[in-house]
């Protein structure tokens, strides 16, 4: 019959579309390769924590001289972060004609649209907690320099952060335009620097002052209509995802064999895990 066919062509896209869609999203991660990620996929419940250490100082560190007892123990804390993680989703109806005429482009054509979509929602929940940092570096209607960058580098530094594991994620405008990075890489490297000149040559460097860099699209360019972007500079921990399931989908036959409704669905939670591993980039890109 006419429905079973239908029925099961598009059971057999399930799989496809999910397994590509997983493909597209782990292989252009960009920010989040920034973040602490966390998945509870297979266990009860919907809450993620993630544990958050106090730091051992060296003052924790004593002399002990040999037959003499230990009488003081230091207490190592744990102060949980939770997430709870709350269901995205994303649906379009694809019609019998296009099920029947186009078949291997739908399948590649709606794993990247559904990728796109859920990976830049991904990106919002992650860029909109920048701006909740205490700590901002340069701020409203201030050009980003060169002492911004190493002033966060060295925040998080005395915070005892990663720092091997630091990034720098701005907007477009942040990166590419006059009072962006751009500017701060050609200019103090115009004359003989081989960072300048790969700037200039490919219009891009992933690394620069000792961070990498990505951009997002997401982060909003006219904060409170000034003319500034919202980016940050922080280290890897400073901000958590947790997960349960990122990507799903689920279909539904439309009535009177018209088609089929496809719904991709993810379960995350954005958190903000350790302040003072993170600084808040406002400047002005107007």
């Amino acid at each position: 019959m006419a429905n079973e066919t239908l029925l099961t062509n598009i059971a057999g896209l399930v799989p496809d579309i999910k397994a590509e869609t997983l493909f597209i999203l782990q292989n252009n991660a960009g920010i989040l390769e920034t973040v602490r990620m966390k998945d509870i996929s297979g266990q009860p419940g919907s809450t993620v924590d993630f544990p958050i250490y106090g730091q051992v100082a060296s003052s924790y560190v004593t002399s002990k001289t040999e037959g003499t007892a230990v009488t003081t123990n230091k207490q190592i804390t744990n102060a949980a972060t939770q997430a709870l993680v709350a269901e995205k989703f994303i649906a379009t109806f694809i019609s019998k004609l296009a099920m029947d005429s186009a078949m291997g482009d739908l399948v590649a054509d709606t794993s990247k649209l559904f990728a796109s979509a859920i990976a830049a929602k991904l990106e919002d929940d992650i860029v909109g907690l920048y701006g909740s940092f205490a700590t901002t570096l340069a701020g409203a209607g201030t050009t980003l320099t060169i002492d911004h960058i190493f002033q966060g580098k060295s925040n998080m530094f005395a915070n005892k952060a990663d720092n091997n594991r630091i990034y720098g994620v701005v907007s477009p405008k942040q990166y590419w335009g006059a009072k962006g990075l751009r500017a701060i890489i050609v200019d103090a490297d115009a004359d003989s620097g081989m960072l300048g000149e790969e700037m200039k040559n490919k219009g891009f460097v992933s690394d620069a002052f000792g961070m990498k860099w990505y951009i997002s699209n997401e982060i909003d360019e006219n904060v409170a209509s000034g003319g500034d972007a919202a980016g940050a500079i922080y280290a890897h921990g400073a901000i958590g995802v947790g997960t349960k399931g990122l990507f799903d989908v689920w279909t539904d036959p439309v009535p009177r064999n018209l088609g089929f409704d496809i719904i991709g669905y993810g379960y995350w939670k954005a958190v903000e895990l350790v302040d003072l591993w993170g600084n808040y980039l406002l400047t002005d890109v107007a």
